[in-house]
């Protein structure tokens, strides 16, 4: 029964409501310069309604890298956590690549855990989540699984909670998707869009700040993000996902997969943002969306 109440909430959160309408081209349309993208693949989708504006190699497959913490995220949630419970960083949460700077033992709250792994994207605090949520590990990264294929992610497999293996693959089609369902979640999305978060552990006692790796939250101010995630893997290069509104709240889901250098996938989600706002209309009428570019 608790799995069919979450399945029934995915399926209603996915849906437009029914005021929504996709964006509509406007007069003097210009397609994307894809010459212009570095990233191995990409995608714009309007937020409301999940249709598609821009679309880059966007069902090949790829390494989700950090973006997994995404979906890490969705299934926490699912298992109605206590915040303020503490618990303690073990041995087994340590698996390399960004880190919470804490020794083993050191005593903290499950919220904290979670910034860390959605603002710092610290992989020990992810690892420590999933083993905290109540489930084994094999249940845990199977209900990531059937996550996803609830949301349609059909290209789509985790092995893990971090994205430290780079057999959690995915494409950036079915990554707007997460993206979409879960910046549609006030906790996933206060989180990711916190630009510093302070907390202090315990045995030892140690003040911490976690610092946002999306530089996209104060970088300009004609982008306004309401959600977003960063990621990067040696085999995947720079993974970004992000929802974002312009001045008139018209909000669009990007992601750029495999891109050359950090500030190239800020950049290209950037443009691809921009080039949405001017190219698409959300004024409320009726018109056909031209999905693909």
């Amino acid at each position: 029964m608790r799995r069919l109440i979450a399945i029934v909430a995915i399926v209603a959160c996915l849906l437009p409501a029914a005021a929504s309408a996709a964006p509509t081209l406007r007069d003097g349309y210009a397609p994307f310069d894809r010459a212009a993208l570095t990233a191995r693949s990409a995608i714009v989708i309007d937020a409301a309604t999940g249709e598609t504006l821009f679309s880059h190699r966007a069902a090949e497959p790829h390494p989700a890298a950090s973006l997994s913490k995404l979906m890490t995220a969705v299934t926490f949630l699912e298992q109605k956590p206590l915040w303020t419970r503490r618990v303690s960083l073990k041995e087994e949460d340590e698996v390399g690549g960004g880190r919470l700077r804490l020794s083993v033992g050191s005593l903290l709250t499950i919220r904290d855990l979670f910034y860390s792994a959605l603002v710092g994207s610290a992989n020990n605090a992810a690892m420590a989540l999933a083993r905290n949520s109540g489930l084994t590990r094999d249940v845990y990264i199977r209900e990531m699984n059937i996550r996803a294929a609830t949301l349609g992610m059909t290209r789509t497999r985790f092995f893990e909670p971090t994205g430290m293996d780079p057999r959690n693959t995915t494409t950036a089609d079915d990554m707007a998707r997460l993206a979409r369902y879960a910046f549609q979640n006030y906790t996933i999305r206060r989180a990711t869009t916190t630009g510093e978060y302070r907390f202090t552990a315990t045995s030892p006692r140690v003040a911490k700040i976690i610092k946002n790796t999306n530089r996209l939250l104060v970088v300009d101010p004609d982008i306004y993000i309401t959600g977003g995630k960063t990621g990067y893997l040696d085999e995947s290069k720079y993974n970004l996902a992000i929802r974002a509104r312009d001045e008139k709240r018209s909000e669009v889901v990007v992601v750029v997969f495999g891109a050359p250098t950090r500030d190239a996938s800020f950049d290209e989600a950037k443009a691809l943002a921009k080039w949405a706002w001017t190219n698409y209309d959300w004024s409320p009428h009726s018109s056909a969306v031209a999905a693909g570019n």
